[in-house]
């Protein structure tokens, strides 16, 4: 017999409590804890952002004089109660429409992007793995253009055979390349998270 999928686990009841939006909240909490990632005089940006709970998180870190950018292709709750979160409802392919969202906030590069984005799933794993690490592999074109040298990248990825297609690309961007998968991951799932630290160029 197979052990049941529940979705609602206790950091979905977690969540619910202190008021994030999603479950994931407690996977950036503790990437943060490891990796020391986010600091108060950080400009952040998350990709793929929806419903916002990794947003929660960063603002609650990053101070009112700094700003955090939530892009994602689905609008989201705007209710953040931090008025240096703004958020633009764009694809992330939409390069020349981010540039000009961004320098309407007097931004020019990020010290760090985030995702928790994941493809459409079909639960057979080579093909959401292999979708996986396309739109990986595009946020990284992001961050080729929007992360300041020597800044970090945190990508959610479904790992399968084919994740060294991503692997070598964040080791030839970036210093170092961890794996990290928290304990709020649901037990089945495949999902690990890479962190890209100190872009190189």
């Amino acid at each position: 017999m197979t052990k049941q999928f529940i979705v609602q686990d206790p950091y979905f009841d977690k969540a619910k409590k202190l008021g994030y939006r999603a479950r994931s909240a407690f996977k950036l909490i503790e990437i943060q804890e490891k990796y020391n990632i986010i600091h108060p005089k950080m400009n952040v940006l998350d990709v793929g952002a929806a419903p916002g709970s990794f947003l929660q998180v960063i603002g609650k870190i990053v101070d009112l004089e700094h700003k955090v950018v939530g892009i994602d292709i689905t609008k989201i709750n705007p209710n953040f109660g931090r008025p240096n979160i703004h958020l633009l409802q764009e694809s992330i392919f939409e390069y020349d429409k981010i540039r000009t969202y961004l320098d309407s906030l007097n931004i020019g590069q990020f010290d760090l992007i985030t995702s928790d984005i994941a493809p459409s799933t079909t639960w057979m794993g080579g093909i959401d793995q292999y979708r996986s690490v396309e739109l990986n592999l595009a946020i990284l074109d992001v961050a080729k253009v929007f992360l300041v040298k020597w800044g970090n990248l945190v990508l959610k990825v479904f790992v399968w055979e084919d994740v060294n297609d991503l692997m070598w690309p964040l080791k030839a961007s970036f210093a170092k390349v961890s794996r990290f998968k928290p304990k709020a991951c649901r037990e089945r799932s495949f999902e690990e998270y890479f962190i890209g630290l100190g872009k190189k160029e």
